[in-house]
């Protein structure tokens, strides 16, 4: 049979291995692999939502942070301007038609019908994976969509503010566009890719990593297209961010970049094995160690055995694999939620060497990634099985009215108690304090002034621990004395409730 030739720069070489649709199993069999895998995302999603708290998670989740940012932003107050939000404006406008669809079902359902949207985005991240890898053969299908279906911090990320998922989702759309099987594809599809990237930036900005990594790619290989795709991802960014920033660019800017970058440097940093164990599958340190290691060996063996010409595709996968990688030791403080972000990286090259160790031992080779699955899934149902949360809605609602105006800490208490829409005027728009301490780290009296302004304008405070916590450090001094002053403690644990004196409880 004769062999087609693939052009990288100018020299003609054989294509890389198991590429075409055809060249190890088919792609109707490429195509079985990836809807299999996007089911068994969507079936551990499910199984999350269905445990205790799953639905509507009473714990520190950022879902609820995006939601009541949301809520906020459709009732008229603008984030940035009128409250702090540390991301993006992105994910907000994703959450506003839920947002709107709380004025009929309250911001609790509101919530709960966010998160049933979560299978789905699990079921298209990993479809947009088998889709990338769908020329190089089954296998590597199943290896790429296998690890993006099995990993356990995606579901962490889904159930907690979804914003790793969500620059997943565009990025990999971008990269399905940008890549024609291993090469570049035209220009139209170049601006496009563009545009998927630039709105991946304006939900979180690590997005400008894989970015930057297609942008090198084409300015060494198409550099006629570099200028469409960079146009592209600046529309991409600008558009969804223009209306805010234009109102308040020294904010945007300081909120969204500025308060970001002061986290990097911080004095204390988080181990650096506790954030390969988020990477890596989670169960311990040296679990962990031996997870990254085996991924690692078997990217290495694909490509160091399987002597083939590097594609564009090929180059993109390490590359973006490694400076993804490499953001996640970036940031002092580590939540683990983050390593969501690097899955799909990790998972294209994973699947571009199983598909080059195919050639020689098809079977063998997709009988042990099969196994490695299996094993995995083995460990993880039973974990998602014994999962619940905390579930705080009723202690908040049995003392806090419907319509009253007040204020949580943290930000999630109010929204899923039906809480955080106010009916008196002048309640205050503040939506995270946390995230307000953070933005003002460097202004404790300007940190003063909001909160007691903040304070002033709410009648039931709400916090999960005690006020001296809930409002830490002495710059918040003299607001602790005016809620001392001015609120009593109605509810003492787990959920503490401060009533503004004279206001009635419930």
């Amino acid at each position: 049979m004769a062999v087609s030739s693939t052009t990288v720069g100018a020299a003609p070489v054989a294509p890389a291995a198991g590429a075409g649709p055809r060249a190890a199993g088919g792609g109707n069999r490429a195509a079985v692999v990836t809807v299999a895998m996007a089911l068994v995302a969507i079936g551990l999603q499910v199984l999350r939502l269905t445990r205790p708290g799953g639905l509507l998670p009473g714990n520190a989740s950022d879902t609820s942070l995006y939601l009541g940012s949301a809520i906020r932003l459709v009732h008229g107050a603008l984030p940035y301007r009128d409250f702090v939000l540390l991301q993006p404006p992105g994910v907000v406008l994703v959450m506003s038609p839920f947002a709107l669809l709380s004025d009929l079902v309250g911001s609790r359902w509101a919530l709960g019908a966010v998160n049933l949207c979560t299978p789905l985005l699990a079921a298209a991240n990993v479809a947009l994976v088998g889709h990338l890898l769908r020329h190089r053969g089954w296998q590597a299908v199943l290896a790429g969509c296998g690890l993006m279906a099995v990993t356990p911090i995606t579901y962490d990320a889904l159930a907690n503010g979804m914003l790793e998922p969500l620059m997943d989702l565009f990025c990999l759309l971008g990269l399905a566009l940008i890549f024609d099987g291993d090469q570049l594809a035209g220009r139209r599809r170049m601006l496009l890719g563009g545009v998927a990237f630039g709105v991946a930036g304006c939900v979180l900005v690590a997005a400008i990593v894989p970015a930057l990594v297609v942008a090198a790619l084409a300015a060494y290989r198409q550099v006629k297209r570099l200028s469409l795709y960079a146009i592209g991802v600046a529309a991409g960014f600008a558009v969804p961010s223009i209306a805010f920033f234009s109102i308040t660019p020294g904010i945007f800017v300081h909120d969204v970049v500025l308060a970001e970058l002061a986290r990097a440097p911080g004095t204390h940093r988080t181990l650096a094995i506790t954030r390969l164990q988020y990477m890596a599958f989670g169960d311990g340190p040296l679990a962990a160690i031996c997870a990254a290691a085996i991924l690692l060996a078997v990217i290495v063996a694909g490509f160091a055995l399987v002597r083939r010409r590097f594609t564009t595709f090929d180059v993109f996968a390490l590359a973006g694999m490694v400076t993804m990688a490499a953001v996640q030791f970036s940031i002092a403080t580590y939540y683990n939620h983050f390593a969501a972000m690097v899955v799909p990286f990790v998972a294209l090259p994973l699947g571009i060497a199983v598909g080059r160790l195919a050639v020689r031992r098809p079977r063998w080779v997709a009988a042990a990634v099969a196994a490695a699955l299996v094993l995995v899934l083995i460990s993880v149902v039973p974990r998602f099985a014994a999962d619940s949360g905390p579930q705080w809605q009723g202690e908040v609602d049995a003392v806090v009215p419907p319509g009253a105006c007040g204020l949580s800490s943290p930000y999630q208490l109010m929204v899923m108690s039906d809480r955080f829409t106010s009916d008196v005027p002048g309640c205050t728009p503040m939506v995270d304090p946390f995230a307000t301490v953070l933005a003002y780290r460097n202004d404790p009296r300007g940190l003063e002034r909001t909160f007691q302004a903040a304070l002033h304008h709410t009648d039931y405070l709400v916090a999960s621990t005690t006020l001296v916590h809930a409002l830490w450090g002495s710059s918040l001094a003299p607001v602790r004395s005016y809620v001392t002053d001015h609120f009593r403690l109605v509810r003492d644990g787990p959920i503490y409730v401060y009533v503004r004196d004279g206001f009635r409880v419930g």
